[in-house]
């Protein structure tokens, strides 16, 4: 009797105390900084499960990028790679390979035929093993400027363009750089929310390939540059890779965060 006695009294000091403390605002002094180290721990575990590096990689060379008259007669999105396109993927495939080596990747890729058929060149440096899964994604498309083109037209849109800005101006039936913008945005919600969900793990590389614009967004979005960063942001060449690599659960560009200039 004499221990039930004891521990109904220590049951009793304890709820006595737990009301003294919560009205006087104690028990907060006390749970606060507990829940604020648990929520750091989770937020520190959740940034050292994501993939240890993204890859950005632009097409290779278009049938457009040699001759722009045939926007006038395909839908942008059949567009498919030059010879010399198919070749420069396959050496991309080379370069990432020396990169990651046997690490295994997570792949997205616009569904333009130019970029899948990028990944399928690039693809061929790697064992069937490495790659988890590959996912086309209509938010990392090209943006789009209207829909079969008529070529004077389009001369004096691209020349409205650099007078009001790559990012505002609007294209007649198109997207302005602010509409592919708000893909990208969504885009990087679905991706941060899969790694810290634990879709992915520090084991992997994400691989995006993609086009030009969605490339420097992308970098605009993730690093909060400005629209006058963008502007200043030097284009991608064709098959060029972009590495961002994890520091510390964070993603860096070449270690740093600045954007890169044509300069640079």
């Amino acid at each position: 009797m004499d221990n039930i006695s004891n521990v109904l009294i220590s049951f009793t000091v304890v709820i006595i105390i737990s009301i003294v403390l919560f009205f006087t605002g104690g028990l907060y002094v006390i749970i606060d900084p507990l829940l604020k180290l648990a929520y750091t721990r989770h937020q520190e575990i959740r940034r050292n499960q994501r993939p240890k590096r993204i890859f950005l990689i632009r097409h290779g060379e278009s049938q457009a990028n040699v001759d722009t008259t045939l926007y006038a007669r395909m839908a942008d999105s059949r567009i498919e790679l030059t010879e010399r396109g198919h070749q420069q993927a396959v050496e991309a495939g080379q370069k990432l390979h020396s990169i990651i080596g046997k690490e295994s990747m997570y792949v997205y890729m616009s569904p333009y035929r130019r970029s899948k058929q990028t990944w399928e060149n690039i693809r061929k440096a790697f064992s069937p093993l490495q790659i988890i899964t590959e996912r086309e994604d209509a938010r990392i498309r090209e943006q789009e400027f209207g829909n079969i083109a008529i070529l004077p037209e389009r001369l004096h849109e691209f020349e409205e363009q650099k007078r009001l800005g790559e990012f505002f101006y609007r294209f007649s039936c198109g997207e302005s750089g602010a509409d592919v913008c708000d893909r990208v945005s969504l885009f990087l919600d679905t991706l941060f929310r899969e790694m810290d969900n634990g879709h992915h793990d520090p084991t992997q590389n994400i691989v995006i390939v993609s086009h030009g614009l969605f490339m420097r967004l992308f970098l605009m979005r993730y690093f909060r540059w400005t629209v006058k960063d963008l502007e200043n942001l030097k284009q991608f060449d064709n098959c060029e890779i972009c590495q961002l690599t994890k520091i510390d659960g964070v993603y860096t560009l070449d270690g740093k965060t600045k954007p890169p200039t044509e300069s640079s």
